[in-house]
Order: C-alpha cells, then sequence, then structure tokens
C-alpha cells in the first residue's frame, strides 16, 4: 500500500462520514466520485503496463574520482520508454541496491522518474561511492504510479547486474623507464625503445660513422645513398614482461580505507605509466579464499580494466606471513628478475625473504614518493 493509498482511503472514509450525516445531493455526489476515481486509476495501470517499457544498461562502466577524499559517481541508465501517445506517466520510482565487494559498502536507494507520452527518456541513476572497487549496481524495481498515486504497478523487475569500476585519481609517478624493461640476453620478441643493445635483429638507430665502431655495423645500402658512412644500432632485447607483486595486506584501523585506496592509486599510476611507455606488466597477487595465486598479463589500458574486475573480487587480508608465504611458493624455481612489490603495510622482514632475490623493489604506496626520477 502506497501513501497515497492511504490518504486516499482517509478522504473516501471522511466522504463517507459527511455523507451519512449530511444526505444531500452534493455530499452523496462527492461520495460517488471519492468511489469511481480510483477504479479508473486502477484502469489507468492496466492500460499503461504494457505501453511502459524500461531498459538498464551501464553506458560508462568506469567512474575515475577527482579527488582521493571526494566520492566517485557512477552511474547507470534507465531507459524509458511510454508508446502511450496521449497519456504521460507522471511518477514512477525505481528500487535501486547496489555493494562494493572490495570494500564491503553497500547500500539501496529510490530514484524518482516521469515520461511525457509517446517519449523515450533516459535517466541516469547515479550513485556515489567513496571506496574504489568494482560497484555492482542492480535494479530491483521499476514501478509506475496513477495520477493520484493511489496504486502502483510493476512494470520490470530484476534487471541485470551493472558494473562500475571505481578508480582513484592518477598520482605523478618518479619511476625510471631503463631500470624495469628487463634486460635479457635471450631471444626475445620485445625490445627496447630507449636504450640501445647489441641484437642485430632489430635496429634501434642508424646514424654517422663514428671511431671505434665495427665494420660490420656499417649500413652499406644507406650509405652508398647518402655518400657518407651510416652505422645500424642493435636493439636491447627484454623479457616478456615486468612481474607486479600486489600486496593486499591491510591493516583494520582507521585509516583502513584510505589506504586501500592507495594501494589501488600506486596499481592504476603505475600501470598506466608503464603502458605509455610499452612497458608490458604481469600482475600477481593472492587469492585467499580459494588459496592461490592469481596472475593478469597487462599490455593495453582494456586489459588494465579487466585486471581491476578480478583483483576487486578478492578481499583483502591482514595477515602478512600468508602472503608472503604465498609468494614464496609461486615464486619456486623460477629465475630471479627484477620485480615490483606494492604495498601499504610494513614489512620490516621482506627484504631477508627468499622472495626478494636482492632484485625485488618493494614499494610502500603510503609515501608522497614511491620511487626515483630516473632520466
Amino acid at each position: 500500500m502506497t501513501v497515497g493509498t492511504f490518504l486516499y482511503a482517509l478522504l473516501a472514509l471522511l466522504g463517507v462520514v459527511i455523507c451519512i450525516f449530511y444526505i444531500e445531493f452534493g455530499t452523496v455526489a462527492i461520495a460517488g466520485v471519492l468511489a469511481i476515481v480510483p477504479v479508473f486509476m486502477f484502469l489507468f495501470l492496466i492500460f499503461m503496463r504494457t505501453r511502459v517499457l524500461t531498459q538498464v544498461d551501464a553506458k560508462n562502466p568506469v567512474a575515475e574520482k577527482d579527488d582521493m577524499n571526494k566520492p566517485a559517481r557512477a552511474s547507470i541508465t534507465l531507459t524509458v520508454e511510454n508508446k502511450n501517445r496521449i497519456l504521460p506517466v507522471t511518477k514512477g520510482v525505481v528500487k535501486v541496491r547496489y555493494e562494493n565487494f572490495f570494500s564491503g559498502e553497500k547500500g539501496k536507494m529510490k530514484v524518482r522518474f516521469s515520461v511525457d507520452a509517446g517519449r523515450k527518456r533516459d535517466r541516469r541513476i547515479v550513485v556515489p561511492m567513496l571506496s574504489c572497487g568494482d560497484l555492482a549496481i542492480r535494479v530491483e524495481r521499476v514501478r509506475i504510479y496513477d495520477y493520484l498515486s493511489i496504486f502502483a504497478w510493476t512494470v520490470g523487475k530484476n534487471y541485470p547486474v551493472q558494473h562500475v569500476l571505481i578508480l582513484p585519481p592518477t598520482r605523478d609517478m618518479y619511476l625510471g623507464k631503463d631500470r624495469w624493461y628487463n634486460e635479457t640476453e635471450e631471444d626475445s620478441d620485445r625490445f627496447s625503445l630507449y636504450k640501445k643493445g647489441d641484437d642485430p635483429s632489430e635496429v634501434f638507430n642508424i646514424r654517422e660513422f663514428a671511431d671505434g665502431d665495427k665494420i660490420q655495423r656499417i649500413h652499406w645500402k644507406l650509405s652508398s645513398k647518402t655518400g657518407e658512412l651510416m652505422v645500424k644500432e642493435g636493439s636491447l632485447p627484454l623479457t616478456r614482461a615486468l612481474h607486479i607483486f600486489i600486496d593486499l595486506c591491510i591493516a583494520d584501523d582507521e585509516n583502513r580505507r584510505h589506504n586501500a585506496d592507495l594501494l589501488i592509486q600506486g596499481i592504476y599510476s603505475i600501470s598506466l605509466y608503464m603502458i605509455e611507455h610499452m612497458i608490458p606488466q604481469h600482475f600477481i597477487w593472492y587469492n585467499r579464499e580459494n588459496d592461490i595465486i592469481e596472475e593478469r598479463l597487462v599490455e593495453h589500458e582494456e586489459e588494465l580494466l579487466w585486471m581491476f574486475q578480478d583483483l576487486f573480487t578478492t578481499r583483502c587480508t591482514e595477515s602478512q606471513d600468508e602472503l608472503v608465504q604465498a609468494y614464496l611458493a609461486w615464486d619456486e624455481g623460477r629465475p630471479p628478475e627484477s620485480a615490483m612489490y606494492l604495498t601499504v603495510a610494513d614489512h620490516g622482514d621482506l627484504t631477508g625473504s627468499g622472495l626478494t632475490s636482492g632484485r625485488l623493489e618493494v614499494m610502500d604506496l603510503r609515501g608522497e614518493r614511491f620511487g626515483e626520477a630516473d632520466e
């Protein structure tokens, strides 16, 4: 029963009482009108229920925060089409539930809408969310009301869940390009764009001949065209990807949400920096629920968003030991490579573990700078 139903019932009861005590033509007519009006309102809903079509869609699946301390405005779109060309829908209500699995935030809300006769309207449903994560938004029910809000009729329910990634603003990077290129002497199909090497299968640069250059590096065809000796510089082979360990250990204190957002901000900013400089990343994190190490390769921005969708399904933990032990088990038997370990927790003993192998750079993302400039 709606509020309008309750108020109209009181009004009708008052009309009946007045009619009983003052039996006149006017009072009887008023009582008759009060009795007939709900019938017309109900028939209106029966008539309109098949002429109002609704659809839910997340037109922008990513919402990026403008400031770490301000909420993001995640939104989905409810499309309402009124096929009746005479009668408008003056009141409709959408019941929405949402949940951020990564942060645990959840809630519900109601949104009103209206649509003119013979029109289609998009109604944005905005959900403010403070924490980063994969926000699941579900429209549970869409109802339309008659013109007096006496009755309501459900015209749609249990729509597919819409997911919106809540991401932080990026922060400036202080990461050198060359140090993370993972140089290798083995055959590779990837080569550095910024640093020359000795691999003759790929040309890094062509320049004029200088004292000390080997004769084997002379580009004879180009030299004959230019009339000057030109030398080919070889490229620097690179390994497949840079390993980036994600430490999901976050202390359960008053700074938990802020530290979790700092972790996501660091991952997001570093990955975009690496993508810009064409450095593939191999993200690795521990899934506590399934007791497995998750691995995702990211070379493009779309793959980064897919990686976040998977990462946000994993809950944070407070145990440092289980993370390190899981990473050690994963790392066993693998060749040591330069890698990052992104964390917002204190790991004083991590540098002494077998995981580091002297080449793992631990980056505490709580600091203002989490890297060194290397130009």
